[in-house]
């Protein structure tokens, strides 16, 4: 998501020549823009190959100065908390946007062309599970690590969480861990992945509890073993319009009754349903919460997600689910890894 400061940076005392060299040098994936730093290291301007055609046309020489071509007024957002003007940049179809300090300091670029939304979160996938359904397919390989269309699953799942510009990752890790670990370091290098090593299994949420400090307010955890293309930033707006201290995103179970239903009192029969339908919410393993109701959660003790709905019910607190609209499936077992494999041929990510 983020492109390195000097690809994308001039100094303010470079000439006009030696910025279209640069702009020049870019490969045809990368974004054709300059922004000008000056000699405190603050950005003072941006600049792209049509603003210098203009300066010439204005009589501004190859040999001037870049400042002397540059846009003096750019977009810029001063923290990735700020999603909603970020992404309104992503609609308005800008390609990057520089993060800076409240004096202008360049921190570091946001590639908006490589992203869908950004979310401001910090995410959790649970990948400890020994996978037992799944055996024999998981006697030697971790059900996050079984492939999927060449990909392991966790790999599906961590290039979703990026796509929507969540820059800070922990994965819990506990059944044959090194190779989820080997394969993390290996292929997501650049990135900030951190491994929350469980020394014994503490369920589908406790591990979060060994994270000693968040980047953000709010931490969206999911479990490994599910597919989806859920909307992260949908989820995540939602979250926020509700005020909530918990979202669980759902998925809908419908049950068809092939009989006639009776609506009674006592022995008196009030009215006949015929062959009716029932709708029902279900749990897709995939939550928001406010880091601050991790207080709620023991250390070093097996609780699940579901311990921690009913502990935040219980004491009043808000807890609202999010539909999925899109596809979601848990690979829990042989019949649905089958049917993973050939979804996920079309699936729109």
């Amino acid at each position: 998501m983020i492109s390195k400061k000097s690809k994308n940076t001039i100094s303010h005392k470079k000439s006009i020549r030696y910025a279209l060299e640069k702009i020049n040098s870019f490969k045809s994936h990368e974004i054709l823009i300059l922004f000008v730093v000056d000699g405190n290291g603050k950005l003072v301007g941006s600049l792209t190959d049509g603003d210098i055609r203009r300066a010439l046309l204005k009589g501004v020489s190859l040999d001037d100065t870049v400042d002397m071509a540059m846009q003096k007024e750019f977009k810029y957002v001063n923290s990735m908390s700020d999603y909603e003007k970020i992404n309104k940049y992503k609609q308005a179809n800008l390609k990057i946007v520089p993060l800076v300090t409240e004096d202008l300091r360049l921190i570091e670029f946001i590639n908006l062309s490589k992203i869908k939304a950004v979310v401001p979160v910090d995410a959790v996938i649970m990948a400890g599970g020994k996978g037992v359904r799944l055996k024999p397919y998981t006697n030697d390989t971790p059900k996050p690590m079984l492939e999927l269309s060449g990909k392991p699953i966790i790999a599906h799942n961590i290039d979703r969480l990026i796509s929507f510009g969540i820059k800070n990752i922990y994965i819990s890790v506990n059944h044959l861990k090194e190779q989820i670990i080997d394969y993390i370091k290996k292929n997501y290098s650049e990135y900030n992945i951190i491994f929350i090593e469980e020394n014994e299994p503490l369920g589908t949420i406790g591990s979060i509890k060994l994270v000693n400090k968040w980047q953000n307010d709010d931490i969206l955890v999911m479990n490994a073993d599910v597919l989806t293309n859920i909307d992260f930033y949908d989820f995540f707006q939602n979250y926020k319009n509700f005020r909530d201290n918990m979202s669980i995103a759902t998925f809908n179970i419908r049950i068809n009754i092939p009989y006639g239903i009776l609506d009674t009192t006592d022995k008196k029969i009030n009215s006949l349903i015929e062959k009716p339908s029932f709708t029902y919410y279900s749990n897709a393993g995939i939550y928001l919460i406010n880091k601050s109701m991790i207080k709620y959660i023991p250390k070093n003790q097996k609780f699940d997600s579901t311990d921690l709905m009913e502990i935040l019910i219980e004491k009043g607190k808000k807890v609202s689910h999010f539909p999925i609209r899109g596809y979601w499936l848990d690979i829990g077992n042989a019949q649905n890894y089958a049917k993973a494999q050939d979804d996920i041929r079309y699936i729109k990510f």
